[in-house]
């Protein structure tokens, strides 16, 4: 059983991922607590929960809102995924490197990700829930929760979220391709450097569209 504080915390936080709030605006408390059904005591408590994810930041007399990422910000969250995802790839050579069905599982869902089009406005979130999946996956064939508990703590439904609104933004042409199909085969035929390579490139790919989004002054 939740309790009510964490209940609100689920609610607030699902939402919050799936970019349900505007960046940068400071969220009325009052009508958060509506949102969601909670007392403002709930909420509050809530609140203390969802900062200490580094999902929301609270500024003194003025409120809470969701932080807009500047460089430095979006290098250090990148830097982060880079080192737990090189780890994660390091433990799936030690495990599965011989594994058939993990390959076609991680194979599947690739190539669910380059599939994807840009069917509507909107079609950019799909295609992060899928792409943030694979990646998931790919952790958790780790076999260490710790490594998958760092994963989520860095956000990364969210940070998935924003990596795909700003590659919709741009026309992102990997989607369109084997991007993400080419990487899995890499990372079950190339010897552990080259596959390590192969990951960091993928990673590192994503943070130059990012950044040439920003530096444009592209959507944030």
């Amino acid at each position: 059983m939740l309790t009510c504080e964490e209940r609100t915390y689920y609610k607030l936080k699902e939402k919050i991922l799936a970019g349900g709030f505007p960046v940068g605006e400071f969220l009325p408390q009052r009508s958060l607590a509506n949102d969601v059904d909670a007392t403002i005591v709930t909420l509050r408590s809530a609140l203390r929960l969802l900062e200490n994810d580094g999902l929301i930041e609270n500024v003194p007399k003025w409120g809470v809102r969701i932080p807009a990422e500047d460089e430095a910000s979006l290098r250090d969250r990148y830097f982060m995924r880079e080192v737990l995802e090189l780890g994660a790839v390091q433990r799936l050579f030690e495990l599965h490197r011989q594994d058939e069905s993990v390959k076609v599982t991680l194979l599947k869902m690739a190539k669910d990700c380059d599939e994807m089009k840009p069917e509507n406005p909107d079609s950019y979130r799909n295609f992060a829930e899928k792409h943030a999946a694979l990646h998931h996956r790919i952790v958790e064939y780790s076999g260490s929760k710790l490594l998958v508990k760092e994963i989520e703590r860095l956000n990364f439904r969210s940070m998935m979220l924003t990596n795909s609104s700003r590659g919709w933004l741009q026309g992102n042409d990997y989607r369109f391709t084997t991007h993400h199909s080419d990487l899995i085969q890499d990372l079950f035929t190339l010897p552990e450097a080259q596959a390590l390579e192969a990951m960091r490139k993928h990673i590192r790919y994503g943070l130059e569209l990012e950044l040439n989004v920003i530096h444009t002054g592209g959507a944030k």
